[in-house]
């Protein structure tokens, strides 16, 4: 069964396609889009691309923060949200978020270590060094991130249950691999966005 995911950016871009490749129905999302009242879509998973955060290049993070209730609703409602790295040096780059998030930015290429967890591999197998925009950190006594990867600097990827779905926050910097992509949304329910 082909799962609903949307893509969110300013123009299009190569990353729709692979989620298609994979299986899915994927559809772009412009921040205009997004921020329109009339918009509505129900959706199983949200992709926010690595760089959302960076002035000059994108919208993403402005219209992220706009509709920050209505990410909120989408997320506790079912959705699965995936956010890469926001690939610019603000503490506060995931502010829109139901949940209190931290990153740290700073490419690098490096090793990581890959914990138990029941979503498959963000990580094509045979990768030795990845490349990662910074480590990210859950922050606050009410929230139960659950680290997946760990680079030697820090958390490259978190899972974070909420309501009745779940935030995925990876700071890596390149694409995910493909049963990742297949699976990373395919046990939750859909959500309103």
């Amino acid at each position: 069964m082909a799962l609903q995911v949307a893509v969110l950016w300013d123009g299009p871009v190569l990353f729709t396609r692979f989620i298609e490749d994979c299986g899915h129905t994927c559809e772009l999302v412009t921040p205009h889009l997004l921020a329109a009242p009339f918009f509505r879509r129900r959706l199983h998973g949200l992709v926010i691309p690595a760089g959302f955060a960076c002035p000059g290049h994108t919208s993403v993070l402005a219209a992220l923060r706009a509709i920050r209730p209505r990410i909120r609703r989408y997320v506790e409602g079912g959705g699965t949200l995936l956010a890469f790295g926001a690939g610019s040096d603000l503490f506060d780059a995931y502010d829109w978020l139901p949940v209190p998030i931290t990153y740290r930015y700073g490419f690098s290429l490096t090793s990581l270590t890959q914990r138990d967890h029941p979503i498959p591999s963000i990580l094509e197998d045979g990768n030795g060094e990845v490349s990662i925009d910074g480590t990210v950190h859950g922050t606050g006594d009410d929230i139960q991130s659950q680290v997946i990867l760990q680079a030697p600097q820090g958390p490259v990827m978190l899972d974070i249950p909420c309501g009745s779905g779940r935030i995925l926050v990876a700071s890596l910097h390149e694409y995910p691999s493909h049963r990742f992509i297949r699976e990373f949304c395919a046990r939750e329910s859909e959500g309103l966005l």
